[in-house]
């Protein structure tokens, strides 16, 4: 790609619309040309501009009629999201990954000014409540446990410490997990222990076996110059020691005497990642397992298939990662999300899975791969067209702006190469699940195919949305033949079918009551609700953040501030298995942008899926907690801690283009 002289200035007038200058700085006239960029959601044409192409959130848009740009003038002209719901929230939101493209095929850079800042950064931030640093109350340890009964005096654990426990091999596999985990932390509680008796030390670390009857329960005694820890199954070792930890660093080594007795209230406490529109190195990868394991959550929903890539590469379809998983100019994929113009992107061979299924085993945390179908699937389909049927004129539009993504399930090889691959899957992945997707199908989709026509009248089915349920029942019953389970988001469920619902495990993300219907009709249900776990939202409404607004502005607050169980209804409980926290990827740029997204409402996350109801901390309280101790918790760990006065109010534009910059 050339490098040339061409500024790009944008700015946002009342109407919310985008209004762009291209100002040519070189000593050449420019014609023929389009400006291509994306954002985050469908744009359209509004003055002195025409749409070439769109797919999703990416245009090209060239000059209404046709221009010859000289040097030293300028092309002014407006354009804006395509429905008035998309409005610009923070910079992220501005045109991303922007070039000029000619006739010809040449590439042409362009520097890009960000917007104005004065108009957006009117509206204040949600207020960051911080604590007195040494007086406040709550204890130390997120999540914070069952029950905690505290005594007079601290236990020393700076020193070395004499480590004794029973020759098991439970023991053995949790305490050096622990011990690796620490090291990689930076949490070195473990680092100078030994099994052999130090004159030196002034503490010992017991560790017993005993039957506590919960799953990953464990019990702390700490006194002066003993902690000893007892549980009777390997994770609840190895969530005691993670405990010990936290509280180490927490109270600079100095802990305070006392009991503890832990469970969890959920056996489902995950984490979601998109790696597709964003693609994570497997480094980070590991870096959010570990982070997952600090915080005692287990369950890693690991988001790799959708309409911008098949990020897994697989044994019987290879092409199918090593064809998509790169997007830009003239690529399968066009350059969405301020990719850019160049071929950027990757993909997880099985070396990379083994790696990643194994640092997860390590920390007591199961894989959960999402393919996901039938719809959000245009990487696929651009592969592959005769997953679609040719005589199929619906052309339906998904809701992020892509026509034609949605598999067709009449089609035979839909069904050859779908099977396939579920069927690696299966065998690549260890864990229990294997997650099938079944969310936001485009609406017309399948309404003008004679195959879908000929399908439903042999089956019996009167609607789209039973056709998207037997399709994901079908391929369920592919899952089952592997000795698997299978999960999907919640309208995966919304056709008629007649299958068990005890089998079914869903993913409840567009509202509380949602996810309590499900529980009411049987169904084993995720709660993930996007108003209060959705952490790819923004946390605050200032220009300077980055994150989508279209479920809800997530502070730290919201995170613990819902009713998991409704108050007249605790027999839910027994069907709602956990919780899960979700960071889609449309807004992030780099893979260091995932760590202020988490840090630090994974606390929130963690004390929701954990805790029991009766001890689950809420506002100031918990607020206080993650703005001092576990803030250098986060720095101690390396992980970029989100901190709301960074995003003020920016009366001050240089000031805070500084900040950008920084980022």
């Amino acid at each position: 790609m050339n490098t040339t002289g061409f500024v790009m200035t944008t700015s946002i007038n009342s109407d919310n619309y985008f209004c762009s200058s291209l100002i040519n700085n070189t000593d050449d006239s420019l014609e023929n040309f389009m400006f291509c960029f994306s954002v985050l959601a469908p744009s359209k044409a509004i003055e002195n501009c025409s749409v070439v192409k769109s797919s999703g959130g990416y245009t090209e848009l060239c000059h209404s009629e046709e221009l010859i740009l000289k040097p030293g003038e300028q092309w002014s002209f407006k354009y804006a999201y395509e429905e008035s719901r998309h409005k610009p929230m923070n910079h992220r939101w501005s045109p991303q990954g922007c070039f000029l493209k000619k006739d010809n095929g040449d590439l042409i850079n362009l520097e890009m000014i960000d917007l104005d800042l004065e108009r957006i950064s009117s509206v204040a931030p949600i207020p960051n409540f911080s604590g007195d640093k040494l007086n406040y109350e709550s204890f130390r340890l997120v999540p914070h446990p069952y029950s905690w009964n505290p005594s007079a005096g601290v236990c020393n654990l700076c020193s070395p410490i004499n480590v004794a426990f029973e020759n098991l091999e439970i023991i053995t596999s949790a305490y050096q997990s622990a011990l690796e985990l620490g090291n990689r932390l930076n949490l070195n509680l473990l680092s100078n222990s030994t099994n052999e008796i130090n004159k030196k030390a002034t503490t010992s670390l017991k560790l017993t076996f005993q039957d506590l009857s919960d799953d990953s329960a464990y019990k702390i005694t700490i006194t002066s110059d003993d902690v000893e820890i007892v549980s009777g199954d390997e994770s609840g070792f190895y969530y005691a020691l993670v405990s010990l930890m936290q509280l180490s660093q927490n109270y600079h080594q100095l802990v305070p005497c006392g009991s503890i007795f832990d469970k969890p209230r959920f056996s489902w406490r995950g984490q979601h990642l998109d790696t597709v529109r964003h693609f994570f190195s497997v480094d980070s990868l590991f870096k959010l397992l570990d982070l997952m394991s600090l915080f005692k959550l287990n369950k890693f929903h690991w988001h790799g298939v959708d309409d911008e890539a098949f990020r897994f590469k697989l044994d019987s379809y290879p092409e199918a990662a090593t064809e998509t998983s790169k997007r830009g100019n003239n690529l399968l994929v066009p350059p969405v999300f301020g990719s850019g113009s160049d071929a950027t992107g990757g993909y997880y061979d099985k070396e990379d899975i083994d790696r990643i299924i194994s640092r997860a085993s390590a920390n007591y945390i199961e894989v959960i791969p999402e393919f996901d179908l039938p719809g959000h699937n245009m990487a696929l389909i651009n592969l592959y067209p005769e997953m679609r049927d040719p005589e199929d004129k619906s052309n339906e539009v998904s809701v992020q702006g892509y026509r034609e993504n949605t598999l067709n399930p009449a089609m035979p090889e839909t069904i050859k190469v779908v099977e396939s691959l579920i069927d690696d899957m299966c065998n690549l992945f260890p864990g229990e699940y294997i997650h099938l997707g079944g969310d936001e199908v485009a609406p017309g989709a399948w309404e003008k195919s004679p195959k879908v026509q000929d399908l439903m009248k042999e089956h019996d089915l009167n609607s789209a949305k039973d056709v998207a349920s037997w399709f994901i029942n079908k391929l369920s019953k592919r899952v089952e033949l592997n000795n698997k389970k299978t999960a999907s988001w919640q309208e995966a469920e919304d056709g008629n079918h007649h299958d068990d619902k005890s089998e079914k495990l869903l993913f409840s993300w567009q509202n509380l009551e949602s996810g309590f219907d499900l529980a009411r009709q049987g169904y084993k249900v995720v709660l993930c609700p996007a108003e209060n776990i959705y952490f790819d939202m923004a946390q605050s409404r200032n220009y300077a953040d980055r994150g989508a607004n279209w479920a809800a502005v997530i502070p730290f607050e919201s995170t613990v501030d819902w009713q998991i169980i409704p108050e007249d209804e605790p027999e839910l409980e027994s069907n709602i298995m956990g919780i899960q926290g979700h960071l889609w990827c449309e807004t992030i740029l780099k893979d260091s942008e995932m760590e202020s997204m988490l840090c630090p409402r994974v606390i929130g996350l963690s004390e929701s899926a954990w805790t029991s109801n009766e001890n689950r901390r809420k506002g100031t309280d918990l607020h206080n907690l993650a703005t001092n101790s576990f803030r250098e918790l986060f720095d101690r760990i390396g992980w970029d801690y989100y901190i709301a006065e960074k995003f003020d109010i920016m009366s001050d534009p240089a000031k805070n283009e500084e900040v950008l910059a920084s980022e």
